[in-house]
């Protein structure tokens, strides 16, 4: 079973374009993308509650500042911009997502939670 050259450079190909979709400042410039549209889409009152922060010494590390009442904002954001993200990226993405997702469906302020 021979492996042709054209394969081997698809190969290559793929194996290079997810080792660049998962670099800091391809992330850095995904969330800063994600965060100005939320903005953008969000009720002049959530401005505010929704950014991201980098982490100085561990450059890989962000937190995203959102509030409750702007993740519907944030995950629409996130939906947006999946088509243009490379395949990685929008792995990281998604679980970004349902991290949010999660935090916001546990959230319910009428009842506390029980232990």
């Amino acid at each position: 079973m021979d492996i042709s050259d054209r394969s081997l450079q698809e190969l290559t190909a793929i194996i290079e374009e997810s080792k660049t979709g998962f670099d800091i400042d391809i992330i850095d410039k995904w969330y800063f993308k994600i965060t100005e549209h939320a903005k953008e889409e969000a009720p002049h009152h959530l401005i505010e509650s929704i950014g991201y922060e980098q982490d100085d010494v561990l450059p890989m590390k962000f937190k995203l500042n959102c509030s409750k009442r702007a993740v519907p904002h944030m995950n629409r954001a996130i939906e947006h911009f999946m088509p243009e993200m490379q395949y990685v990226t929008q792995l990281y993405f998604q679980v970004v997502q349902q991290i949010i997702q999660k935090e916001y469906e546990e959230y319910n302020p009428e009842q506390p939670k029980e232990q």
